[in-house]
């Protein structure tokens, strides 16, 4: 409807003013709706910063709960370019001497000369066989069988061959190098002496014996060239050759694993002096580990005192002040970490540990108490990642209760979500209310413009009904 503004302009009434009055009272429902409405808007905000930030806590919480990271190791070799360790939390502190007098290899052939790798090398079927070769003798993996390999008139070419012996399961990696206008084909095996093998051919010409066609690929430690050993060998399979402390061993390959429990090696190169490799403790990474658990409950417990603040002024009243649900998770939150863990000696409670609460509920790390525990963190492994126990609730560390409080409160049956959704709901009975009452004061004012626009009019009727009656006195 369109707003009528010359009301007033017969009458001298001040018909806005009185309409604008008017209304101001009418939208009081309205307005108090609207407040209701940005203070659910503020508890909804807040109790999402308090979720993600108890979410924050428990993935803290998770990684100490896991005892795997109380004993976190640090690997040191003194020629990391000849050899390099990793270790897991089941490595045990301790030096050793390492030397490599051989590093793990594969064998590897190389063909011919090819004009490129279109060029045809011919039809038949390969044999290809893993063992061993000692002594220019080969032997059979025990067990296997060869794998054979179809060449059909689609593959005869030297990339045929090629992706043919990829696509077979022959534990062969086949390539092609071209260089000065020719192509080889270079057939390499997996590492480790046992990983040998030998080529046969069935070759369609019929003659198996010759270097021609597809018997240009064969190859046997006894063979000779132009009868089973065309291809020429550049690398011979051999297994890793490394003495560690004093203990000579082999392996398969240059990654030998739990040689030392917990440690995998990576040898580089030969050695020509004994090598260090040195387990310690990281004290670094266990430190940020208990760093990291002091900041996400020092975020937390600041900002629920600031979203629970009681400030009768109501100046910096938090906005889930006398709120229930976050009044009890900030009262749950310091619950938590009172006491100890029981059937442990020495430290047994974060305050022993030296992680104190401080009077406004916030942790502070204590050097002097602290420091001691990092040297050998079995204790803090118990006081945080302890299990759970059935029949004791204080015999579980306090990673495990931190972490199974946080996964509670936010899962989706937990009581943040609950309240959560309790909010959503009023906010949405809240928007229905305000779509009613703006309609409601739509119409009121349209019918109040209305009635003054008549009243405007009547009166300037009578108005001039009033100067005609004085001008007729006055003949």
């Amino acid at each position: 409807m369109a707003t009528i503004t010359s009301t007033g302009v017969g009458s001298g009434l001040d018909v806005s003013t009185i309409i604008t009055s008017l209304m101001t009272l009418e939208r009081r429902p309205l307005t108090l709706l609207q407040q209701q409405s940005a203070t659910v808007q503020t508890q909804l905000s807040a109790f999402g910063a308090l979720k993600g930030q108890i979410a924050a806590l428990g993935d803290v919480a998770t990684r100490l709960a896991d005892k795997a990271n109380w004993n976190p190791v640090r690997v040191d070799s003194s020629d990391s370019a000849s050899v390099t360790a990793t270790g897991s939390a089941k490595a045990v502190a301790g030096r050793h001497s390492l030397e490599v007098q051989q590093l793990a290899q594969s064998q590897t052939l190389v063909s011919g000369n090819f004009a490129s790798s279109t060029a045809v090398v011919g039809t038949g079927t390969l044999h290809i066989q893993q063992g061993s070769i000692v002594a220019g003798v080969f032997t059979p993996k025990a067990g296997s069988s060869p794998t054979t390999v179809v060449i059909g008139s689609g593959a005869q070419t030297l990339a045929g061959v090629r992706d043919a012996i990829n696509a077979a399961d022959s534990g062969l990696s086949a390539s092609i190098v071209s260089s000065g206008g020719v192509s080889k084909l270079v057939l390499r095996g997996q590492d480790g002496a046992a990983s040998a093998f030998d080529i046969s051919v069935t070759d369609s010409d019929t003659n198996n014996a010759d270097a021609t066609g597809l018997s240009a690929l064969a190859w046997t430690p006894g063979g000779t060239v132009g009868n089973g050993r065309n291809m020429a060998q550049t690398q011979t399979a051999q297994d890793a050759l490394y003495k560690l402390d004093g203990i000579d061993l082999t392996s398969a390959t240059n990654s030998p694993a739990e040689v030392l429990e917990g440690i995998s090696l990576s040898l580089k190169k030969v050695t020509t002096a004994p090598v260090s490799v040195t387990i310690t403790a990281d004290a670094v990474a266990v430190r940020k580990n208990i760093n990291d658990f002091v900041k996400a409950y020092n975020d937390l417990n600041k900002l629920a005192r600031s979203q629970t603040q009681a400030d009768p002024s109501g100046k910096t009243r938090g906005p889930l002040q006398a709120d229930s649900t976050a009044v009890g998770v900030t009262n749950a939150m310091r619950e938590i970490l009172r006491g100890g863990v029981s059937g442990l000696s020495g430290a047994n409670s974060l305050s022993a540990a030296g992680i104190e609460v401080q009077r406004d509920g916030s942790l502070l790390i204590k050097e002097d108490r602290f420091a001691a525990l990092l040297e050998s963190p079995t204790q803090l492994a118990a006081l945080f990642a302890s299990p759970k126990s059935s029949t004791d609730s204080q015999a579980h560390g306090f990673g495990l209760r931190l972490k199974d409080w946080a996964q509670a409160l936010t899962g989706d049956t937990g009581s943040l979500s609950s309240r959560t959704e309790g909010l959503q709901r009023r906010q949405t009975a809240n928007d229905k209310r305000q779509t009613v009452e703006e309609d409601r004061i739509a119409r009121t004012e349209a019918r109040l413009r209305a009635q003054y626009q008549r009243l405007d009019t009547e009166m300037s009727r009578l108005k001039g009904s009033l100067s005609s009656l004085d001008q007729l006195s006055s003949l």
